[in-house]
């Protein structure tokens, strides 16, 4: 081998390391993700590249805690070969299909309800643009009673979102998984502070390519919520409250831990199981519940049954809140089908919640105000 061939090979062997050297680079650089956490919610965090991003939902199920990973691009080809086994989203979403009335507000206000090619309990929702839309035969309506999977696929949207649930029914979509259709579990409502259920709203931005809007619209609603939440700490003396209505012999009450406790918390009222450290609904007895809730000044949350009228609350005359006429439930914001807005839009406007609750308890904080959810219910006992 003269000098000369041996220039060349060693120039071509350069080139080839070169090459492989810089397309290595390029691929450890794709995959250096920014994680990102959100503020209050606990239930999903992201990690972004600028190609793609890998949503971790850490608590799909309410029973367990198992990770469900996906990895949201706008093509597959976008995707590092080992993250090719994630499950797909492709973005931005254009056609989604929603089991719970919660997930359609988040649409709405992102201005991306054209994408809501199907739901369930349509009929019982309250919003007017998404009732239109489902006049127009532009939203299909789909069985409350089991789940279409023949009609879900050949609408061929590119997500099905569905709220948490027992880990063991995740195999009922395994058909529409096959079909190429992404199953993705939303869990908002396993989110312990009412600002953490508003804050999937930045999911929402991931999988619909809002980012900034998303972002922008959570933090008004953590100013605003902040704010409130500061002005109701001024009151020296909390009022006491009683929740909720006895079912037969238990009565359901939010453990300490819940987002409904963290409302009363954060409205400064004094709440009898506030130092429970449950994260759910306490079941306890109605004897139990109602000898904590006799001094209570204030009832909320009492959704009286429709076989029952509101006479039931003379039986619990003991309880200062109904000498006093101070009963409260959640029907102000009703639509005509009995859809209530308060299980759509209060989901991702928690601020509102959160001064109406205020506004009951201490009216001269707010004296301008107008209750949004709220109403008081008129009892005549003898």
């Amino acid at each position: 081998m003269n000098f000369r061939q041996l220039l060349i090979i060693l120039i071509a062997f350069c080139l080839g390391s070169s090459c492989k050297t810089q397309e290595e680079r390029r691929t450890r650089n794709e995959k250096v993700l920014e994680k990102v956490f959100p503020q209050y919610a606990r239930g999903f965090f992201w990690e972004k590249s600028e190609k793609y991003t890998i949503l971790h939902i850490t608590r799909p199920f309410d029973d367990k805690t198992d990770t469900l990973r996906y990895v949201l691009a706008k093509s597959k080809q976008d995707i590092p070969q080992d993250l090719q086994h994630l499950r797909f989203i492709q973005i931005p979403i254009k056609r989604i299909v929603s089991t719970s009335t919660t997930h359609i507000p988040a649409l709405e206000v992102m201005g991306s309800l054209d994408c809501l090619v199907a739901s369930n309990s349509l009929q019982y929702i309250y919003s007017e643009a998404v009732q239109k839309l489902a006049q127009q035969g532009k939203i299909t309506a789909l069985s409350e009673e089991s789940l279409e999977l023949e009609k879900i696929i050949a609408l061929q949207p590119n997500l099905l979102m569905v709220s948490a649930m027992p880990a063991t029914k995740m195999g009922v979509y395994q058909k529409i998984q096959e079909a190429g259709i992404a199953v993705l579990p939303n869990a908002e409502w396993l989110e312990e502070h009412p600002l953490g259920k508003a804050e999937w709203i930045k999911m929402f931005g991931l999988l619909l390519e809002k980012e900034m809007e998303a972002n922008r619209f959570f933090e008004n609603i953590e100013k605003e919520y902040s704010k409130l939440k500061n002005l109701a700490q001024n009151v020296k003396k909390p009022r006491k409250v009683a929740l909720g209505l006895p079912q037969k012999e238990i009565w359901y009450v939010p453990a300490g831990k819940s987002f409904g406790a963290a409302f009363l918390k954060d409205a400064n009222l004094d709440y009898a199981f506030a130092s429970d450290m449950g994260t759910g609904s306490l079941q306890l007895s109605k004897e139990l519940v109602f000898s904590k809730f006799t001094d209570a000044s204030l009832w909320l949350n009492a959704e009286v049954p429709a076989q029952l009228n509101d006479k039931i609350f003379c039986e619990y005359k003991q309880i200062e809140a109904v000498r006093k006429g101070e009963i409260y439930d959640r029907k102000k914001r009703l639509s005509a089908q009995g859809g209530n807005d308060y299980w759509e839009r209060a989901v991702i406007h928690p601020e509102e919640v959160l001064g109406d609750l205020i506004q009951i308890a201490y009216p001269e904080l707010l004296p301008q105000r107008e209750l949004m959810y709220y109403r008081k219910i008129g009892v005549a006992c003898p």
